[in-house]
């Protein structure tokens, strides 16, 4: 059974000699993963001010139903862009950014491997990452609790694809509740954990928690590795699912 205390050692020993590639990687992600964009619009009545006196000037109905209708477009194409970028970008930087830990356990990794999914089975790993996280929101929406326990179960998913690009959505999102199967409680704890790492790292504007980031990322890693372990020695995927990375790059 794996431990909080024996995870983050090995993940400071990983980090020791290549903090701030590291740094660099999720600092871009970090950025890739905020980017979107908005909209915003008013309408209504205008106020003007002239020599001194309030002019009110009320919008006719057919002018106040246009710009009703043009800030529903505009919104809608700022919904489905952000679809788009969540399923063409967002997803495959997860998977890059999660094959450049798990490579930085074994070997000098480089920062190339945060765009790592783009060039393996591209498509097939954004719709695998599209739709796990489409469906964690649903549930999400619906029910907070059972999101996040799906969350957590689902939460090796993007590892699973960044060891094995070929690996369907699917067999993913079982392999990993299979996984974290008696580990969720263990795993939510893990990320509670460094809350107060990233609270005081809030404190400098937010700034300091960029620095917490690599620290984060490689425990994780870490846990992956662990639950990787298991899943090879009860016979629950087989070592041609899970080839390791540092050889099949």
């Amino acid at each position: 059974m794996w431990t909080r205390a024996q995870l983050k050692q090995n993940a400071k020993d990983v980090l020791r000699n290549n903090y701030w590639m590291a740094f660099l990687v999720s600092l871009v992600a970090g950025i890739l993963y905020g980017s979107g964009g908005g909209a915003s619009g008013s309408g209504g009545v205008h106020v003007n001010v002239s020599n001194g006196t309030i002019h009110h000037t009320t919008i006719e109905p057919e002018t106040a139903t246009v710009l009703m209708l043009a800030v529903f477009v505009v919104a809608a194409l700022a919904f489905l862009l952000g679809l788009a970028y969540s399923f063409f970008v967002s997803g495959p930087i997860q998977v890059g950014k999660n094959r450049y830990y798990l490579e930085s356990r074994e070997v000098k990794s480089s920062f190339g491997k945060l765009f790592y999914a783009f060039s393996h089975n591209y498509l097939s790993g954004a719709a695998a990452m599209f739709v796990t996280n489409l469906f964690i929101g649903l549930w999400s929406l619906l029910f907070i609790v059972p999101g996040i326990v799906k969350g957590l179960a689902w939460s090796q998913v993007p590892y699973l694809l960044a060891e094995n690009p070929g690996m369907s959505g699917a067999r993913a999102r079982e392999l990993s509740a299979r996984m974290t199967d008696g580990h969720k409680w263990n795993i939510f704890v893990l990320q509670l954990s460094f809350l107060g790492w990233l609270l005081l790292g809030s404190l400098a504007c937010g700034v300091g928690a960029l620095f917490v980031s690599p620290y984060v990322e490689a425990t994780f890693a870490e846990l992956y590795t662990t639950l990787r372990g298991n899943a090879l020695e009860n016979g629950w995927a087989a070592p041609e699912e899970l080839p390791g990375v540092a050889c099949n790059t």
